[in-house]
């Protein structure tokens, strides 16, 4: 977590998954697991098929959230984040790089489910 907040408050770039170019949300999601030694997929959708399935109540801090709808059919893993706690995600997004509340309105309408990495 700690590499992911280094880039808070930078600005949402779509396709981005370096420091060089910014990020998106997937990129930033692969970039910080890389930089603790894990690797991850590049994109939401294949980091949701690579994830195990995980129930609310067992959900940790890094840990993935992860939406569906958000762009490309309602269906579509389309958005993942880093759970910081019961509320709170990390994560690129339009507003930018940061915090934001996942259990309420527009992406409490989008969520799709947790996932942990597999070892």
């Amino acid at each position: 977590m700690r590499e992911a907040t280094k880039y808070e408050g930078w600005v949402y770039t779509w396709g981005g998954s370096t420091p060089e170019v910014g990020f998106d949300c997937s990129g930033l999601v692969q970039w910080t697991f890389k930089k603790s030694g894990v690797s991850v997929p590049r994109t939401a959708t294949e980091q949701y098929s690579a994830t195990q399935r995980i129930d609310a109540k067992d959900v940790k801090a890094g840990d993935l959230i992860f939406f569906k709808g958000t762009y490309g059919g309602a269906n579509h893993i389309s958005h993942v984040g880093i759970v910081v706690n019961e509320t709170k995600m990390f994560d690129s997004n339009s507003s930018g790089i940061g915090y934001h509340n996942y259990s309420a309105g527009y992406w409490k309408q989008h969520f799709a489910g947790f996932g942990r990495v597999k070892p």
